[in-house]
């Protein structure tokens, strides 16, 4: 699941930074990379969310040592 987080990084920082670069220039076609840059956003923050719940299992996980 990791892989897929990561690659799901990967696209959503490619999609986002292209639909900000065509929309910034004012080239042709940031009109139709204004979706595929929402869903940039989305994958992001899914993998980001994906991350820091894995963390915080990861953390619950650990061995508890009480002492009394």
């Amino acid at each position: 699941m990791n892989r897929i987080a990561v690659f799901a990084l990967i696209l959503g920082i490619i999609l986002a930074a292209a639909a900000y670069y065509t929309d910034f220039y004012d080239l042709p076609g940031a009109m139709a990379l204004s979706v595929p840059g929402f869903v940039g956003y989305i994958f992001i923050i899914s993998a980001l969310g994906w991350f820091s719940l894995n963390t915080l299992h990861q953390w619950g996980r650990e061995a508890r040592v009480y002492y009394s």
